[in-house]
């Protein structure tokens, strides 16, 4: 009779705890319960995370926005601001910036570009260009990935430039010094990787997933 006791309890104690972490688990995340017994989150939408680089527009002309983390829009800018990863920078029909990672990357961004710095971490930097022309320096040794519509650039070393004219679904990327390497999945699904060299230009039409070659 005892054991049937002990079992009975130990079957109801189970039962409690399995209700109460139920309970826990979908209540808000703000009660003052879960704040005491769960670990806070380390995601957050207003701050980037502590260990990614920030960078600045170093300077810019004619109409330049800047979007934020928390944002909805971008807003034209004044003065020159900090970008933080989660952040987007637009130059309209009459603007150009100048941004700098320090040790990173370099970028030129042209009238009419869209540029989203996707992830600035120091060993997975990653940019987002989704249109308009864009040179890039790489200054360091980190890794430096700009996606392109559906063709992934890796910046191995040098000077290039990226052309998405994103209408007509083609990606002209031009390497003026060092190494680029682009890589895409063609309409059988097969992974292609391409080396493009100084002198070389590349261009990628987005619908027909391939690319040629020409020389400047």
């Amino acid at each position: 009779m005892i054991k049937n006791i002990l079992l009975l309890i130990f079957s109801a104690t189970i039962g409690a705890l399995i209700i109460i972490f139920g309970f826990l688990w979908i209540s808000p995340r703000d009660t003052q319960i879960l704040k005491i017994i769960l670990p806070k989150t380390l995601f957050s939408l207003e701050n980037a995370p502590t260990e990614s680089l920030v960078g600045e527009i170093a300077s810019f002309s004619g109409k330049v926005a800047w979007q934020s983390r928390v944002a909805p829009v971008a807003i034209l800018i004044n003065d020159p601001v900090k970008l933080h990863q989660g952040e987007e920078v637009d130059t309209y029909n009459d603007g150009n910036v100048n941004i700098n990672f320090s040790n990173v990357v370099n970028i030129d961004a042209d009238f009419n570009t869209q540029v989203n710095f996707i992830q600035t971490l120091p060993q997975d930097f990653v940019v987002e260009q989704k249109q308009g022309l864009v040179s890039y320096s790489k200054t360091g040794e980190n890794p430096v990935s700009i996606i392109t519509l559906d063709l992934l650039v890796d910046i191995n070393s040098g000077e290039n430039a990226i052309l998405v004219d994103k209408d007509k679904a083609i990606v002209t990327v031009t390497v003026k010094t060092g190494l680029v390497t682009a890589a895409f999945n063609d309409n059988n699904n097969n992974v292609n990787v391409v080396s493009i060299k100084s002198g070389e230009s590349y261009i990628f039409d987005d619908n027909a997933k391939t690319g040629v070659f020409k020389k400047f």
